[in-house]
């Protein structure tokens, strides 16, 4: 396998992984309480399913000020967050 072969597929294997992202619930409300935020609407159990899945990769991938700018919005149409 040549170079360019195994730098593109290096490339589609992270690209893939990136888009997984951290579904859990738990600790996107643990990050929530890092963050000095409490949620309405939103479940802390250790396993959730779609949509709240959704929501927990975004809070897990955004920085505390953006979640209370409302950037996960779209992704968390039930749940709000708020200053404890």
């Amino acid at each position: 396998m040549n170079f360019v072969a195994r730098l593109g597929l290096v490339l589609l294997l992270g690209i893939s992984l990136a888009a997984c992202g951290d579904k859990s619930c738990k600790n996107a409300c643990d990050k929530l309480s890092s963050c000095g935020l409490k949620s309405s609407g939103f479940s802390c159990d250790a396993s959730c399913a779609s949509p709240e899945d959704n929501c927990a990769v975004c809070l897990n991938d955004y920085a505390c000020a953006d979640i209370a700018a409302g950037k996960c919005a779209a992704s968390c149409p039930k749940a709000s967050f708020t200053n404890k």
